[in-house]
């Protein structure tokens, strides 16, 4: 019967194997299907609509740095800034020009196709255009060269001017005082009269130079013909003056014509000046027509992106229906495959197997850690039975073991390596709760000469008896009892206090006197008799076992010491002791 629903079951599995096989099979067809279909719908999208819209807005980009380096044109400090940015320019509209064409090529709209055209008309005009902005350039900056040079040269000429006036000056002022000496007075009226034109010319001069100087500031024509007139008029005032003197007239007159050559004639300063400004503003006008056109493009960049993201977004919608049904299709599949496989799992495996193994694992767990009333598990499984069977034996041997492994084989009472693990365990509990812990550590009195004169064997039965004795007396199932080593034992005593304990240990004392266990080399009466220790852990003592053992240990030193057959207290010991 077992072997039979054993092979049955192997035949459900295959079967159900393979009913899972044709699922995933039929899955995989199906995905396969919708994902070529999904495929060129990507495929078509990423091929045109991403290239149209990556060109869109590599143009809209290219068509901001055109709107920067228009801005820039007008603000330049030097000629090279000049020149790079005229290169920089050129760049743009010639990249422009490649995108708007590239989408020509794509677009099948026929308004944005014009459109597009459009475009690329207006930026065929502004580049053929910007030969005659780099001439008009040239020519504003040559003419402000020129300009800068005369400019130049009238500060040279200012300067010696004024040095030239005052040497003329003080040769007028040297004839002054022969002269009033020699009481020439018509000579002395002339010489005034030559004293005051020159300090009238020395001023008109420096008005005329400062005017000059104002050139170079000048922002229109109208600013430039108004300097140039009052100008003009200074130098008539200085003519007449010059040509007034009696003495040193060439002199003055020379001055004049070296200043009038730079005021009046070809290329003279204000003539440069207003070429410069007309270059400068025509420049400014064709600037500001290539910033209009730039702007232009950008608008309908930025339409044209809105538009194709729009498509994109169209196609997109598609292509989310698409996957959206793809993945419906798959889920529902999904889920009945899962559902395949769930039922063949919980019938055939889980709970014919694995629940069976993960309570028989349990089992062993709990016989490892020494529960050993744990329940075995039940199971139809024939190879799992003989399992639970051996873990029945291994169970019986583990109780076995333990109660080798923590009982004292002659006296029934626990172990050292019992005692050692509880100690430890009852000190953290006792500090956790905030309870005392008392110890009681013992021994019986001349034990060696009991064995001498009696035998090993009466001594083993002598230990049984004080055994028994200590078991009599403790009432409480946390209580325990321990061989610590050859005739000394302790109690363990929770939530006892160091009065609790010494209570406890004269009523074993005073059981042991009342057995009166003949031993003539005893002192007391020729009865066996046991000396205790007593100490107590309590907070805020430190938690450390082995000074705790110590202090039970000094005690129980300490009774043997005055006499046996006594209780002594760590407490009570005297200093010389402790």
């Amino acid at each position: 019967m077992t072997a039979k629903r054993l092979t049955s079951l192997k035949h459900k599995i295959a079967l159900a194997f393979y009913i899972i096989l044709g699922m995933a099979l039929l899955n995989g067809m199906i995905a396969i299907l919708l994902s070529q279909q999904l495929r060129s719908e990507i495929e078509h999208l990423v091929g045109i609509d991403v290239v149209k819209v990556t060109t869109a807005l590599q143009l809209a980009k290219n068509s901001e740095k055109l709107q920067i380096i228009t801005t820039r044109l007008n603000h330049y400090d030097t000629e090279q800034q000049r020149l790079a940015l005229l290169s920089e320019l050129t760049t743009q509209w010639e990249l422009l020009l490649h995108d708007s064409r590239t989408l020509a090529n794509l677009e099948t709209s026929h308004k944005e196709h014009a459109e597009l055209n459009s475009t690329i008309d207006t930026q065929l005009d502004s580049l053929q255009q910007l030969s005659l902005l780099n001439d008009l350039t040239d020519s504003a900056l040559q003419a402000k060269l020129q300009v800068e040079n005369i400019q130049a040269n009238l500060t040279g000429m200012a300067s010696g001017f004024a040095d030239e006036m005052q040497i003329q000056l003080q040769q007028i002022n040297s004839h002054y005082a022969p002269l009033i000496a020699q009481k020439k007075f018509d000579a002395i009226r002339v010489n005034i009269q030559e004293n005051q034109k020159l300090s009238t010319y020395l001023h008109l001069g420096e008005h005329l130079f400062v005017l000059l100087s104002q050139v170079k500031n000048a922002s229109s024509i109208v600013e430039l013909n108004q300097l140039q007139r009052d100008a003009m008029r200074l130098v008539i005032k200085m003519e007449e003056i010059a040509i007034s003197f009696h003495q040193n007239r060439s002199i003055y007159l020379d001055w004049l014509s070296q200043i009038k050559q730079n005021m009046v004639g070809d290329d003279n300063l204000f003539q440069l000046s207003r070429n410069a400004l007309k270059s400068t503003q025509i420049a400014n006008a064709h600037l500001s027509y290539q910033a209009d056109a730039a702007q232009v493009v950008a608008t309908f960049t930025q339409n044209l992106v809105n538009h194709v993201e729009g498509e994109i977004k169209l196609a997109g919608g598609e292509l989310k229906n698409d996957s959206t049904a793809f993945v419906v299709l798959i889920f529902f599949s999904g889920a009945l495959y899962c559902f395949f496989i769930w039922l063949t799992s919980w019938h055939f495996i889980a709970k014919g197997i694995i629940t069976p193994v993960i309570a028989t694992r349990d089992a062993m767990n709990a016989i490892a850690n020494e529960k050993l009333d744990t329940q075995m598990p039940v199971t139809d499984n024939l190879e799992l039975q003989q399992m639970v069977s051996s873990l029945e034996t291994l169970k019986t041997y583990a109780a076995q073991v333990k109660a080798m492994s923590e009982t004292d084989g002659l006296t029934g009472c626990y172990n050292r390596r019992y005692l050692d693990v509880q100690i430890q365990r009852e000190l953290i509990y006792a500090q956790e709760h905030h309870m005392p812990l008392g110890i009681v550590m013992f021994d019986i009195d001349n034990f060696k000469q009991f064995n001498d004169r009696y035998g090993h064997v009466l001594g083993d039965q002598c230990l049984k008896q004080i055994v028994n004795a200590a078991k009599s007396i403790l009432q409480r199932p946390t209580d325990i009892l321990a061989r610590y080593g050859g005739e000394e034992f302790m109690l363990l005593l929770p939530s006892s206090h160091l009065e609790d304990a010494y209570k406890i240990a004269e009523r074993l004392r005073e059981k042991i006197i009342s057995l009166e266990i003949p031993h003539e080399d005893s002192p007391h009466s020729g009865i066996v008799t046991i000396s205790a220790g007593i100490t107590c852990w309590q907070e805020p003592q430190r938690l450390d076992i082995n000074a705790l053992i110590n202090q039970a240990d000094e005690a129980l030193y300490h009774a043997k010491l005055t006499g046996r057959n006594r209780t002594e207290t760590f407490l009570n010991i005297p200093a010389r002791y402790s």
